[in-house]
């Protein structure tokens, strides 16, 4: 089956319990009345394709919290079972710890100030946690981007990642006018390399910086209570549950 398929049956299904369901602005959306079999979560509803990807989830969940709905997320069984493991334990987040909070990537990469793009040193794709400002047990919690183990930055709130100065990071790379990546080390200002692709900038551990995904940044509220995932096989809806 096609996405479009699986909504349309998610639809019928919706329909048949009572909802009134209806497009606005490219959404379904289903609001329940006072003849409605309601799925298990309470008021309207935002119906969606769901899929496997951190940052899409999170952004569609995000609108429908906006627009005062529930997430009803439509999705094949295999799909199904990785957008749970997103979700939920711990929800929205790769991993979690007494140490502190690791974020998926997005696919949108940090500035560095007017510099260009921040990038760091590294074998493999950096990632971003949230940790005690003292390390153990402090009150503040600082943003650390992590490089192969090591910290390549760090930063006291997330809002100061909306717009990260070039003294933040310790490389920035920029497309030249010739189509290759220049890469320079901002201390200094020296040209450390030029490429002819992003990948051949990875593949010389130069790894583009990502920016995190904070779930209560994307998600206004609990995000186990904002949303419900539809699974669709053979032309029905096998089966709706929360969180």
């Amino acid at each position: 089956m096609t996405d479009t398929q699986r909504l349309e049956t998610v639809r019928v299904e919706l329909e048949s319990r009572g909802y009134d369901v209806d497009d606005r602005d490219g959404v379904s959306i289903a609001t329940p009345t006072d003849r409605t079999d309601r799925i298990g979560v309470p008021g309207p509803l935002s119906v969606a394709v769901g899929r496997p990807d951190p940052t899409a989830l999170l952004e569609v969940i995000g609108d429908a919290v906006a627009a005062g709905r529930t997430a009803l997320l439509v999705a094949h069984p295999t799909d199904a079972t990785a957008i749970r493991e997103i979700l939920t334990d711990p929800p929205g987040l790769a991993d979690r710890s007494e140490r502190g909070r690791t974020f998926y990537n997005t696919p949108d990469r940090l500035p560095a100030g007017d510099a260009g793009l921040a990038c760091c040193r590294a074998n493999e794709p950096p990632t971003w946690r949230a940790a005690p400002a003292d390390g153990v047990t402090g009150e503040g919690m600082r943003f650390v981007l992590n490089a192969d183990g090591e910290a390549a930055a760090a930063f006291e709130s997330v809002g100061e990642l909306s717009c990260p100065s070039a003294d933040a990071f310790e490389y920035a790379y920029r497309r030249d006018a010739d189509g290759r990546f220049r890469v320079r080390k901002l201390s200094t200002g020296r040209v450390v390399g030029r490429f002819p692709s992003v990948r051949e900038l990875k593949a010389n551990a130069y790894q583009p910086v990502p920016a995190p995904l904070v779930p209560d940044a994307v998600v206004d509220g609990r995000l186990p209570e904002a949303w419900a995932l539809a699974t669709v096989e053979d032309e029905r809806v096998t089966r709706i549950e929360g969180a």
